[in-house]
């Protein structure tokens, strides 16, 4: 039997090998910065899940209450009976035209949330709207998060009528 041989076979040479694990480097970088976004992400999700649950639980108590009850008085003294959001503080979310605040149905407020982030709660009242005997509350939730600054969740509901 013959045995073939090539010539000149030597492998990888230095070059090559580091050329490759270079490669391999930036690649696994990519993924573990993909993971760390993944996970602000996450934790950005998890956030606004515990904003809205906030609004619901704060609106379902509104809805709750008497419409005669203090809380669903329209006592903001502007000219502006619901606020649009934009009056809102851009830092600091504070309640500049709203009749309300969330310490009014929780013990404080800012209140803080299941995910450890405080929430600022208030609303605005506005009587006799859409019709005449009822009620619309503009409720506002404001968090702040790490990666993407101030948000917010902003629901209306009405009260009344043909209840």
């Amino acid at each position: 039997m013959r045995k073939l041989t090539i010539q000149n076979q030597q492998g990888f040479s230095l070059i090559e090998a580091m050329i490759a694990m270079v490669i391999l480097s930036i690649g696994l970088l990519a993924v573990g910065l993909m993971q760390i976004g993944a996970m602000k992400a996450n934790t950005n999700a998890i956030s606004r899940s515990d904003g809205v649950t906030m609004a619901q639980s704060v609106m379902d108590t509104l809805r709750s209450l008497p419409l005669n009850d203090d809380r669903l008085s329209d006592n903001d003294n502007t000219t502006i009976d619901l606020d649009d959001g934009r009056a809102v503080g851009n830092n600091a979310p504070i309640a500049a035209n709203a009749g309300h605040e969330g310490d009014e149905i929780f013990a404080t407020n800012p209140t803080l949330g299941m995910n450890g982030k405080n929430y600022n709660i208030f609303w605005n009242i506005d009587d006799d709207t859409p019709v005449t005997g009822t009620k619309t509350i503009r409720l506002f939730v404001y968090w702040t998060d790490q990666k993407f600054g101030l948000n917010r969740v902003i629901t209306t509901s009405v009260l009344g009528g043909l209840y």
